[in-house]
C-alpha cells in the first residue's frame, strides 16, 4: 500500500492586493483635503492634486521627468525581475549564481562607485564654462553632468537589453558588469538632474520634496508593471529571442531621444574650490553628511540581502508558496510608504521630520530582527515583509529631502555613489563567504542587515541636535 503526501500550498488572500494599492492610491487623493497646511504652499486651492502643484515650466518638465523616470524603472524591473529566470534558464548552480552576484556586486563597487564623482566634476565643469561663456569666451550650448549621466544609463540599459535580446548571449560575463554599472548611475543621475533644474527655476523646497516621493510612489508601480510586461512577453527560447529584453532595449532608445532632444539647462553655482577639497570638506569631514551616507547604506545593503534571501526564508523546510504573487504586495506596501511621506512632513506633521525617519528606520529593523532569529509561518513572514517594504518606501523620499538640506547639490552623485559603494562593498564579502563555503547563515546577514537598520535610525536621531547647523537654503519656505 502506497503512502499519500499531501503537500499544503500557501495561498495569498485576494484581497491583499486591492487593499494595499487602495490605501496607497487614497493617501495620494486625499492629500489635498486633510493636509491644510500645504495648500498655501502651493497655492493652487484645497482641492487641487499634488501632480499638478508648481509653476507653468516646472510643472511640465515634472510631468516629463516622471514619465521618463517611470520608464527607467520600468526597464529597471524588466532586468531584476526577468534576471532570475534567467539563471535557471543558463542552467546554473548556486555557486555559479554566486559568483555571477559577486562579480556584479564588485562591478558596483569599483566603476560604480566612481560614476557619481565623474557625473559632478562634469557637472562643476559645465558651471565653470558657463561663467566664462558670460564674458562671451564660449558660445557653444552647455550640457549639464547629471544629464549626461542620464544619458549613460540609457546607453548602458541598450547595450545589456541589445545583448540579452538573443539567447546565445544572454549568460555572457559582460551582461553582469554593464548591468551593474547601469544600476549604480540610475541610483543618482535622476534625482541630480531633477535637483538642478529645480534650482535652475528657483521653485520652493516643498516641490522637490513632492517630486521626491512621487518619485519613489511611480517607482514601484512601474516596477509591478515591469512584472506583468514580463509575463506577457516571456517567451520559451524555440525563436532564440526574448522579447522583454527587446522591448527594454526599445524603452532605452526611446530614453535616449528625449535626453539628447531634451532642451539644455545652466544654473548658478556658489564657488567651492576643487572637488576634491569640497568633497572632503562637505562629505568626509562633515558628521551630519556621514550620518546620511550610512543609512544610505545601511538601506541598500537591508535590501539587496532581502532580494537575495526573502525566497528561501519563505519557502524553508519545505513549504510552498505561490512567490509570483506575494512579491507584487510588497511593491504596493512600499508604494503606500512613499505615499504616507507627505502626510508626516511639514511645520503641522505629528512628528519632526527626522523623527519620523528614525521610526521608519526602527520598524523595518524590527522586521528584520523577527525574520532572522524566530521562526515564523508564510503569512507572519509575509506582514513583516510588507511593514519592511512600507518602511522603505518612507524612508527613500526623506533620505533624498535631508540630502537636500544638509549636502551641496555639487556633490550629490559623488555622495550617493560613495554611500552605495559601501554597501556593495559588504554585499561582495557576504556572497563571497556565505555562498561558496556557506560560512555564514541566511539569519546572520538579515540579522546583520536589521542591526544596521537600527543603528542607522539612532544616526539620525542625532540630527535633530544638529538641526540649526543646517545649511539653510533660501527657497524652503
Amino acid at each position: 500500500m502506497g503512502v499519500v503526501i499531501e503537500r499544503e500550498e500557501w495561498a495569498l488572500t485576494p484581497l491583499a492586493y486591492p487593499l494595499l494599492s487602495a490605501a496607497g492610491l487614497a493617501a495620494v487623493l486625499l492629500l489635498p483635503y486633510f493636509s491644510a497646511a500645504r495648500t498655501p504652499a502651493h497655492a493652487a486651492g484645497p482641492s487641487s492634486s499634488p501632480f499638478d502643484v508648481g509653476a507653468g515650466p516646472f510643472l511640465r518638465f515634472r510631468r516629463a521627468f516622471l514619465v521618463l523616470f517611470s520608464l527607467a524603472s520600468v526597464v529597471e524591473g524588466i532586468q531584476s525581475v526577468f534576471g532570475e529566470d534567467e539563471f535557471v534558464r543558463c542552467e546554473l548552480g548556486r555557486d555559479q549564481m554566486a559568483a555571477r552576484l559577486a562579480a556584479t556586486a564588485a562591478a558596483a563597487l569599483f566603476p560604480g562607485a566612481i560614476s557619481g564623482i565623474i557625473s559632478d566634476k562634469m557637472c562643476l565643469m559645465m558651471k565653470f564654462r558657463w561663467y566664462i561663456e558670460q564674458v562671451g569666451i564660449v558660445e557653444n550650448d552647455l550640457h549639464l553632468g547629471p544629464r549626461r549621466a542620464c544619458i549613460l544609463y540609457w546607453v548602458l540599459q541598450l547595450a545589456v537589453s541589445a545583448l540579452k535580446s538573443f539567447s546565445a548571449l544572454r549568460c555572457a560575463w559582460i551582461n553582469n558588469f554593464i548591468l551593474a554599472l547601469a544600476t549604480s548611475v540610475f541610483s543618482f543621475c535622476f534625482e541630480t538632474w531633477l535637483v538642478v533644474e529645480h534650482e535652475k527655476q528657483d521653485q520652493k523646497q516643498d516641490l522637490l520634496f513632492d517630486t521626491f516621493w512621487m518619485m519613489a510612489f511611480f517607482e514601484s508601480v512601474s516596477l509591478i508593471g515591469s512584472q506583468e510586461i514580463t509575463n506577457v512577453l516571456v517567451s520559451n527560447d524555440n525563436n532564440g529571442f526574448l522579447l522583454p529584453y527587446a522591448f527594454a532595449a526599445i524603452i532605452s532608445i526611446v530614453g535616449i531621444l528625449y535626453m539628447r532632444n531634451a532642451s539644455s539647462t545652466t544654473q548658478h553655482a556658489s564657488a567651492i574650490g576643487s572637488y576634491q577639497k569640497s568633497f572632503f570638506a562637505h562629505v568626509l569631514r562633515d558628521k551630519r553628511v556621514l550620518i546620511l551616507v550610512l543609512a544610505q547604506a545601511s538601506i541598500h545593503f537591508a535590501v539587496s540581502a532581502f532580494w537575495f534571501l526573502w525566497a528561501p526564508t519563505i519557502v524553508a523546510d519545505g513549504r510552498y508558496a505561490q512567490l509570483s504573487v506575494i512579491y507584487p504586495c510588497f511593491l504596493a506596501s512600499r508604494m503606500l510608504g512613499s505615499a504616507s511621506f507627505p502626510w508626516f512632513y511639514g511645520a503641522t506633521a505629528p512628528f519632526r521630520n527626522e523623527d519620523s525617519l528614525t521610526i521608519a528606520y526602527v520598524g523595518a529593523g524590527l522586521a528584520l530582527y523577527v525574520v532572522a532569529y524566530d521562526y515564523q509561518e508564510i503569512g507572519t513572514l509575509v506582514i513583516l515583509f510588507c511593514i519592511f517594504h512600507a518602511c522603505v518606501g518612507f524612508i527613500i523620499p526623506s533620505l533624498a529631502g535631508l540630502r537636500t538640506m544638509y549636502l551641496p547639490n555639487e556633490l550629490r552623485g559623488g555622495m550617493m555613489s560613495f554611500s552605495l559603494s559601501l554597501a556593495n562593498a559588504a554585499i561582495f564579502i557576504f556572497l563571497l563567504q556565505g555562498a561558496h563555503p556557506r560560512n555564514i547563515a541566511n539569519s546572520s546577514i538579515l540579522g546583520l542587515a536589521s542591526c544596521g537598520l537600527l543603528g542607522a535610525g539612532g544616526c539620525v536621531h542625532m540630527l535633530r541636535r544638529w538641526r540649526k547647523h543646517t545649511r539653510q537654503n533660501p527657497r524652503s519656505l
